[in-house]
């Protein structure tokens, strides 16, 4: 499952407030709403869990990154991901929208 990840600054560290993932769902259920492409991967950035700083409300976070594992990436219709954080482009708001209409 990939995690899913609504993340601001915090001083040079993007924090996810909460400490937990936003979502956890097959890489291929969201790849297209997520507007997920291999160009996207982030070599040098990741989340950092923080469970000390309370959750926040989705619209006062600034990013969405997505945990890619070597499990999501065994369906060969994903050829060109690799494990790693890859960066969505949407807000988390739009994100959270479009997730949620996900058939469960």
């Amino acid at each position: 499952m990939a995690k899913v990840w609504f993340v601001r600054r915090n001083g040079g560290q993007w924090v996810a407030p909460g400490g937990a993932p936003a979502y956890d769902l097959p890489l291929a259920r969201i790849q297209f709403p997520l507007d997920l492409g291999t160009h996207r991967r982030l070599d040098d950035e990741r989340p950092l869990p923080v469970p000390e700083i309370p959750a926040e409300p989705v619209d006062s976070l600034l990013r969405v990154m997505v945990e890619v594992g070597e499990s999501d990436i065994r369906d060969r219709t994903l050829s060109g991901f690799e494990p790693g954080i890859y960066d969505s482009g949407l807000s988390p708001a739009a994100a959270a929208q479009r997730l949620s209409k996900l058939s469960p």
